[in-house]
């Protein structure tokens, strides 16, 4: 059987490098833009005709400041200044001088003339792919600056625009982060940028008029589209992010024409064609592996479905319709348990995924009659291309709140309810997340989410990446459940709202509920404590944090989320999470830390333990692994080790021990790892003056100080705090 299986995945091997050669020839000899003639989309309003004048207007007289953030990021946007993942707001443009990363700096890119005929192109698209960039670029308006799409623009490091997608290497030079510029090629400033147009055609102060931010989503549009031809560049090199791309354009182009725009012929062609190829390039390249995938191919399959809910019917956009609604189902159910936690064993991602669960299932929420006729259709569903694709007519069920019906069974709603209930009990006191695992400060669709209302717009802030108010509020208002906090109305969630055409935001509430089960029994906890008391003095540890008065235990709520293995103890005064559980991805590790049994406590409002964050991937393998080692977390420690083969490669802690949790309830926790050879223990004790730790090992280990090792605070991909 094995040896069946390792030639099976040979031959896939294979296959797969066969094809890809292939391709790559064909396409250094013919265009791999496309050839055929494609349809413009729909010019009327389609999914956001909500977006109206009394929409500005309510969103202003609910919130005034929600239109200085849609102004301002706007401004920013169509001026080519970004603020992504530490580098620090600047104009990315060709030539640029860039900072550098950790005080490692490169100087690739050279200034260019940007002629309207685009005589610039030459020598940076590969010669069969030239003719059409040229053609593409002339549709752009005049004094347009091109922004380089290439460049890590805070290390300088530049790709080339004419590299194959699958000869592109990252990962592999100091500095240099690959994921600078896929962050900003996601395009997830251009829906920001198309709701200033409903703004400034409600003439709301500040905003200039509408054409201006018309014609800098389509310029900035086009110039993404000519000078990063398809399946070339950095850009091409992950399928994740172009399906993230493909959801953001269609988006965006979506919100400009609510606003009454009227995009040109040519740039709608152009603009079709665009997302027809995404399509393609995702269904081909698709992250999918039969046991180690996750969020990638996850969106993968979302960004298929806004493609394939979005392109007019056909045989190539049905069996992408089929496919990507039937592999988000079995990813909802694969990548999430049943107490709604994600299985990357990380807090940050379980917001990414469960943002594009939202969107799902409010795009398939709101699918039009023959876009569900080809889901009832059995016929549709057999194409030989999608192998995975099941032959079968879908059953559809009523959508909460409407009298509609949609692929989505009621066990996704309720699931989805859950991933919030999982996201407010992992929320401090102070509105940011316990920081377990992984935070790439990766995200799906944003507009004007409350967080970035909260902190004024500034991405170094602590709750820029860390509050994620936003996922509750926009689960929230999908399910009828609106749970805005802090009295911040979340533009954000309104939008997904109508967008799902639910119609009003306090309809059909559903119920779905949140763990608060106990784990174990006294017993159990009574003889974890016998044991500390008898294990040698060397072998054990113990540390207090006192509060500053009696009543600390008082309405204390627990929430259990034994699926990802997260235990939180809560009430005014105390907030207290662990994690203890699975390694993440089916044992991968690729975004969990050494953190089994970690805490992070907070009593009366005084941050005793704190996960240090991530910061940095590939640019700096040895701050990734400092990061995500067990000396930077309060776990257990022994002098000298790690409870897991940091050698493995930088997203794999295969081979990594799990944590169980013994006892959870009324007196606190009692959890085990064995990822030092033999058990470790961690007692925490709740008492109503203090919260008091025990940890012990077995095997005559010997255990030092749970206290962590000082890392600067990392509240968001790229930047320390501190």
């Amino acid at each position: 059987m094995r040896l069946r299986t390792f030639a099976s995945r040979l031959i896939r091997k294979v296959r797969r490098e066969f094809m890809g050669f292939s391709e790559r020839f064909h396409h250094h000899l013919c265009a791999s833009f496309l050839a055929e003639r494609v349809d413009a989309l729909p010019q009327g309003a389609h999914r956001f005709a909500f977006l109206d004048a009394l929409f500005v207007e309510q969103t202003f007289s609910r919130c005034p400041q929600q239109s200085t953030l849609v102004l301002q990021q706007s401004e920013l946007a169509r001026k080519g200044i970004f603020d992504v993942l530490g580098s620090g707001r600047c104009a990315v443009s060709h030539g640029m001088v860039c900072a550098g990363t950790d005080g490692v700096s490169y100087t690739m890119s050279q200034p260019v003339h940007a002629d309207r005929s685009g005589q610039w192109l030459k020598g940076r698209i590969n010669r069969s792919n030239l003719k059409e960039s040229q053609r593409l670029w002339q549709l752009i308006g005049t004094g347009y600056v091109p922004i380089d799409w290439q460049l890590d623009f805070k290390s300088g490091y530049r790709w080339r625009e004419d590299a194959w997608h699958r000869d592109i290497r990252f990962g592999e030079l100091p500095g240099v982060d690959v994921k600078v510029p896929w962050e900003l090629a996601r395009l997830q400033h251009l829906p920001t940028l198309a709701l200033a147009c409903h703004f400034a055609r409600a003439q709301v102060s500040g905003f200039q008029e509408a054409v201006v931010y018309e014609q800098a989503f389509r310029n900035q549009a086009l110039d993404f589209i000519a000078t990063n031809p398809p399946g070339f560049g950095v850009n091409w090199a992950c399928a994740m992010d172009v399906a993230i791309r493909c959801a953001n354009l269609l988006v965006a182009r979506d919100i400009v024409v609510a606003s009454g725009a009227r995009l040109d012929e040519a740039f709608e062609r152009a603009f079709a064609a665009s997302i027809v190829v995404h399509a393609r390039h995702i269904i081909k390249n698709l992250e999918w592996a039969p046991v180690y995938r996750g969020n990638h191919y996850l969106a993968n399959v979302v960004g298929l479905l806004f493609a394939a809910a979005y392109l007019p019917g056909g045989e190539e956009a049905d069996s992408w319709l089929a496919f990507a609604a039937q592999e988000f189902l079995t990813e909802v159910t694969y990548q999430f348990h049943e107490d709604g936690s994600n299985f990357e064993a990380s807090v940050c991602y379980h917001r990414l995924s469960a943002e594009m669960v939202l969107w799902g299932c409010a795009l398939l929420a709101n699918l039009p009659v023959d876009k569900l006729s080809v889901l009832t259709q059995p016929h549709l569903h057999r194409m030989k291309k999608l192998p995975r694709l099941a032959p079968k007519a879908w059953q559809l069920h009523p959508v909460p709140g409407s009298d509609r019906t949609s692929p989505v069974p009621a066990w996704c709603w309720t699931k989805l309810g859950r991933m919030a209930d999982f996201t407010q009990a992992m929320t401090r006191p102070d509105g940011m997340v316990a920081q377990f695992g992984d935070n790439d400060s990766g995200r799906f669709i944003v507009l004007g989410s409350g967080e970035q209302l909260k902190v004024a717009n500034d991405p170094s802030a602590i709750g820029w990446s860390l509050d994620h108010s936003a996922l509750i509020a926009g689960i929230g208002a999908l399910l009828g459940q609106p749970r805005s906090r802090a009295g911040i109305d979340d533009l954000a969630a309104r939008v997904i709202r109508g967008f799902s055409d639910l119609g009003d935001i306090e309809a059909s509430p559903l119920q779905h509920g949140t763990s608060h089960a106990t784990v174990g029994e006294e017993a159990t906890w009574m003889a974890c404590m016998a044991r500390y008391e008898q294990a040698p003095a060397a072998s054990r540890w113990t540390g207090s944090f006192a509060a500053q008065s009696h009543g600390l235990l008082e309405d204390i709520q627990h929430h259990a989320f034994p699926g990802m293995g997260c235990y939180v103890f809560r009430n005014e005064r105390l907030f207290l999470a662990i994690r203890c559980g699975e390694i993440g991805v089916a044992g991968l590790g690729a975004h969990a830390h050494c953190d089994q049994l970690a805490i992070e406590l907070v009593i009366d409002g005084e941050n005793c333990a704190r996960d240090p964050g991530t910061y940095l991937y590939t640019p700096s393998p040895d701050a990734r692994n400092a990061y995500r080692s067990a000396r930077a977390h309060h776990v257990p420690h022994v002098a000298g080790r790690e409870p897991a083969n940091l050698a493995l490669g930088l997203f794999d802690l295969r081979g990594a021990a799990e944590g169980q949790c013994l006892y959870f309830g009324p007196r606190g926790f009692v959890g085990r790892h064995a990822g030092y050879g033999a058990w470790v223990y961690r007692v925490i004790a709740l008492e109503n003056t203090r919260v008091t730790i025990h940890d012990f090992a077995e095997g005559s280990l010997a255990l030092t100080s749970s206290s962590p090792e000082q890392l600067p605070f990392s509240p968001a991909y790229g930047r320390t705090v501190g």
